[in-house]
């Protein structure tokens, strides 16, 4: 995610480079050959770039919107799961009627709380597809953490065993029919959340809609120093080179944002919500613990 108020352009560069590398080096053969070898055909004034530009323009537009869409709805899920935790933790802390002499009473309280914290982790590592147990030994313990890892899906396992703990809670007189609905409808909130996370992660784009823009986008940046030549001469390569900038940086920033969970700049920073999840729920339980260090390059975090 950006946190940054400029994006530097280092970042699209290496997307970039090389398609424009191999369009300057043409530019500037058609220039040159236009200009001292009187090869006069390679000038195509007459294809229309103006209006074939404004049509792939809307084009490119059209994939950017709906690549953002998917960005921007990934980042209001996990928004909503930054609601749904601390919305959880409290109803664990104030709806349940914990004895404080009980240590077996308290424990569960805080036990359910944790094993929110766990969950958060662990959607994190399940959509990046990266090992979630470092994190799940330290917070459950390694016996509970062992536990998890025969399992394909950790974050579903996990809102089953805070399931389970609000059963030992009921059973124990720590909450009644009406509150534990009450945190029921939040586990089932916690389950959509996964659900519409996991349809984002596992439903690309249609691949017509990256591979044929990209070809359209090659196509005219061919095009244009062969409709420039004619009037611009060996200052073709200026420009033609800025135009095809232009497109292809737009190209390369759609396909960035179009897949939100694979842990790169453009990424949604589950790192960063995830530590700061953790951060107030364990604040919440009385715990004043710093907030580890998330990573964050060039005005990035993660």
């Amino acid at each position: 995610m950006i946190i940054a108020d400029r994006f530097p352009l280092r970042r699209i560069w290496p997307r970039t480079y090389k398609r424009l590398l191999v369009l300057l080096a043409f530019d500037c053969a058609v220039a040159v050959l236009y200009t001292f070898a009187g090869w006069d055909w390679l000038s195509l004034e007459a294809v229309p770039l103006a209006q074939l530009g404004s049509a792939l323009a809307i084009f490119l537009a059209f994939r950017a919107n709906a690549a953002y869409g998917r960005w921007w709805e990934a980042r209001q899920l996990w928004g909503s799961l930054v609601n749904t935790s601390r919305a959880i933790a409290r109803q664990a802390m104030t709806a349940l009627d914990v004895d404080p002499a009980d240590p077996r009473q308290l424990a569960l309280r805080d036990d359910i709380v944790v094993h929110q914290v766990a969950f958060v982790h662990a959607l994190r590592c399940h959509l990046r597809k990266q090992n979630p147990f470092p994190e799940l030994t330290g917070l459950l313990g390694e016996a509970r953490a062992d536990g998890l890892r025969g399992y394909a899906n950790v974050p579903n396992v996990l809102t089953l065993q805070i399931g389970s703990l609000l059963q030992d809670a009921r059973a124990l007189g720590m909450i009644d029919s009406m509150r534990w609905t009450a945190l029921d409808t939040s586990l089932t909130t916690l389950a959509n959340i996964q659900g519409a996370c996991e349809r984002i992660k596992n439903t690309p784009l249609p691949r017509q809609f990256s591979s044929l823009p990209r070809a359209l986008v090659n196509l005219y940046c061919w095009l244009v120093p062969l409709g420039l030549v004619g009037g611009m001469g060996l200052a073709m390569p200026i420009a033609s080179v800025m135009i095809s900038f232009t497109l292809i940086a737009v190209d390369s920033a759609a396909s960035g944002i179009e897949d939100p969970f694979e842990n790169t700049v453009n990424d949604t920073p589950m790192t960063a919500l995830s530590r700061g999840i953790e951060l107030t729920l364990r604040e919440m339980l009385g715990q004043r613990v710093p907030l580890r260090n998330v990573q964050a390059i060039d005005g990035f975090i993660y």
